[in-house]
């Protein structure tokens, strides 16, 4: 039994070794030259790390399991208990650490926290001794052009509670887990959905990788996993898996596919053949491989990726390279992933491993059923045809390449949230107030929709601005219709752009591309207009529907609307009934007026005021449009106005008197006798008032 629960010292490359070996005894082997203490040594030492804290006696879920599953058995005991190192930027020493402890002070823990790095669980076994490693990022990954997936974990230091942004890490252990049970587990990590402690250790994943496939043995040690095992482990996890043959794919279109998944949160289990590097650039095989691809930088001299590579470390830099200068006679691939050697002060070795991948899975949530390939498609065509078009019109050369799109996989509550940050002001733009107002009305057709839970998001950019995005629902069958929504953000230029779509929308129905190829099929028949033109006719002329926003007590009797028996519907001209208005209202009195209302259909009613029953017994409680008064004066001169707070209330005044005009045109197309006599009364009428 150790005097101290911890060891704390500076931090370099002979302590770290040191530290492990005072945990597990001097017999442990020398850690010194291992190639992931090595990588892992020199990335904290990018991050100035300057202590490191040994934790001894730490219990490890993930090691618990194996444990139990496997090394319980062993003849040689190694041990149920792992230690565990953190790392960090400051100095820590005995005295300080033991009067933090003692006295809590939030300040020194605060300072604590901001100088935490994160830590790595030493397990008790001889060789693959790496567990659960947590790093921070290099500070240069949080800018551009880097996107990379992080989660947060907690850490619990004898009671102070530590936290790290990072994706677990670990080294393969060759016995109960192979490289893609790693890569597994480490993308189950990268999942932001999931929580650490649901996450299975590699003995479970390996467990139920290997049960169920026929000619799969059900034990340890486990030496590899094939394609199917892999997609195995993801469905025990109740995910589902969009999986991707690139035998034949091109390097930029990898990076793209990347991009798009990362953008996405998504990680991707990359399978790979791994090639060593000889002086004169010859490739040989050291054979298959699994990693987890976790972030990307562009430049325009430099595509990388991010990967946990278990061989070397977690967030292993590795560049996309063409392969031209280099010979294999087992590889006919022309591109892949150059991995070099930091050196200890921080310069690059040159080239000593080549990786080709061979397959790509991307476990994602269960109801996202479209992969990203049939939406990727879809907006290629897109921009092929709109690049024709400018071909045929011979404006090429000045918009074409200014067309781009961007993809990414997303909740709809995500999206509602950026959506309606959106501001449409004409003041600091060259729209005109119209324009604001239709791009206003399109924002709100889309917060108020309803849509599934995961969208793909294909956000198309025209110099360098986005112009209208095109939403898929991601839990769509391949053969449905899974464009949902197209939102203009650009009106000018979408305007341009969709309205050649809309052009060809007609002959929608006459394409017979296979849904499951691309959806510009689904995108074309969603430019069609979906209302009936009427009902835009009506929308425009008299106020969108509304339904009232209450009832008296009067116009309910036995739970139900009470008939409003002098309801009159007009629909055309009635030169016979001309002589209502005149017959049924007396002049200038306040006491009689008609009351009326647009119908959902257009149609003009017209009745009484009977016994406080207002306008929701003129329509029957149903939706309508504006809604009003009529009284006589000065004779054979009619006044209309939108006294209806029920109805009318919240069109507002500039609306209403638009509609208020549009409805003086009826009653004179109705009532022809009138024309010229109908004045609109302005009446001020707050919404929720009758």
């Amino acid at each position: 039994m150790y005097m101290t629960p911890y060891l704390v010292c500076e931090f370099s490359k002979p302590t770290l070794s040191n530290l492990v070996k005072e945990c597990f005894g001097s017999e442990f082997p020398d850690i010194f030259h291992k190639s992931q203490i090595d990588y892992i040594f020199r990335y904290l030492n990018d991050l100035n790390a300057t202590s490191v804290l040994l934790e001894f006696e730490y219990i490890d879920r993930d090691y618990l399991e194996d444990y139990s599953l496997y090394y319980v058995k062993c003849f040689k005991n190694y041990g149920h208990k792992c230690a565990r190192l953190h790392f960090f930027s400051k100095e820590v020493n005995h005295s300080d650490f033991n009067k933090l402890l003692r006295e809590s002070d939030e300040c020194d823990i605060q300072g604590l926290q901001n100088s935490y790095l994160g830590y790595m669980v030493i397990k008790p076994l001889p060789k693959t001794f790496i567990g659960r490693t947590c790093l921070k990022n290099y500070q240069e990954f949080h800018s551009e052009p880097r996107q990379y997936l992080t989660k947060k974990y907690d850490v619990d230091l004898f009671g102070l509670k530590l936290t790290i942004n990072s994706i677990a890490f670990q080294e393969q252990d060759k016995v109960v887990s192979a490289c893609a049970t790693t890569a597994i587990w480490s993308a189950l990590h990268a999942l932001h959905w999931k929580n650490a402690l649901d996450i299975p250790a590699c003995s479970v994943i390996t467990t139920n990788a290997i049960n169920h496939i026929n000619g799969s043995s059900n034990r340890f040690p486990n030496k590899e996993l094939s394609n199917k095992q892999i997609l195995r482990a993801i469905d025990f996890e109740k995910l589902r898996h969009h999986e991707e043959n690139i035998d034949s794919i091109e390097m930029d279109e990898f990076f793209e596919t990347a991009q798009y998944h990362i953008d996405s949160h998504l990680p991707i289990i990359l399978g790979v053949s791994v090639f060593k590097v000889a002086q004169d650039k010859t490739l040989t095989g050291l054979g298959q491989h699994a990693v987890t691809l976790l972030g990307y930088k562009v430049k325009e001299d430099e595509k990388v990726v991010y990967i946990h590579d278990d061989r070397l470390g977690p967030f292993v830099k590795a560049s996309l390279i063409k392969l031209n200068e280099y010979k294999s006679d087992e590889s006919k691939f022309n591109w892949g992933f150059a991995l070099r050697h930091k050196r200890d002060d921080g310069s690059w070795d040159d080239i000593h491993e080549i990786l080709i991948p061979n397959s790509l899975i991307v476990p994602t949530q269960q109801k996202a059923r479209l992969s990203f390939r049939p939406i990727k498609n879809t907006c290629n065509f897109i921009l092929e045809e709109y690049e024709q078009w400018l071909l045929e019109i011979k404006q090429a050369e000045s918009f074409s390449g200014k067309l781009k799109f961007k993809i990414k996989l997303k909740e709809i509550s995500k999206i509602r949230q950026e959506i309606i940050k959106l501001k449409f002001d004409n003041s600091s733009t060259d729209l005109t107030e119209n324009e604001c107002d239709e791009l206003k009305k399109n924002k709100e057709l889309f917060l108020t929709g309803n849509y599934a839970r995961f969208q793909w998001e294909a956000t198309f950019i025209f110099d360098n601005k986005s112009a209208f995005r095109v939403f898929f629902d991601a839990t769509e069958i391949p053969q449905g219709d899974p464009v949902s929504y197209i939102f203009v953000e650009d009106k000018s230029f979408s305007e341009a752009a969709l309205g050649i779509f809309k052009k060809y929308a007609k002959q929608a129905n006459k394409i017979n591309q296979p849904q499951n190829w691309n959806f510009y099929k689904s995108f074309l028949n969603h430019l069609q207009e979906k209302a009936s033109p009427l009902e835009n006719h009506l929308d425009k002329s008299y106020g969108e529907l509304r339904v009232p926003k209450y009832l008296k007590p009067e116009e309910l009797q036995d739970g139900h609307i009470t008939d409003n028996e002098s309801v009159q519907r007009f629909y055309e001209s009635h030169e016979e009934n001309s002589s209502l208005l005149t017959e049924v209202l007396i002049n200038d009195d306040s006491e009689s007026y008609l009351i009326w209302a647009i119908a959902n259909d257009g149609s003009l009613l017209l009745g009484k005021e009977i016994n406080g029953r207002g306008h929701p017994s003129l329509t029957g409680f149903k939706s309508a449009r504006i809604a009003g008064e009529l009284r006589k004066i000065d004779g054979d001169h009619w006044i209309i106005n939108s006294k209806s707070g029920r109805y009318s209330g919240d069109y507002g005044d500039a609306n209403s008197q638009t509609y208020l005009s549009k409805v003086v045109n009826k009653l004179e197309s109705i009532f022809p006798i009138q024309r010229g006599k109908i004045n609109i009364q302005v009446f001020e009428l707050k919404s929720g008032t009758e």
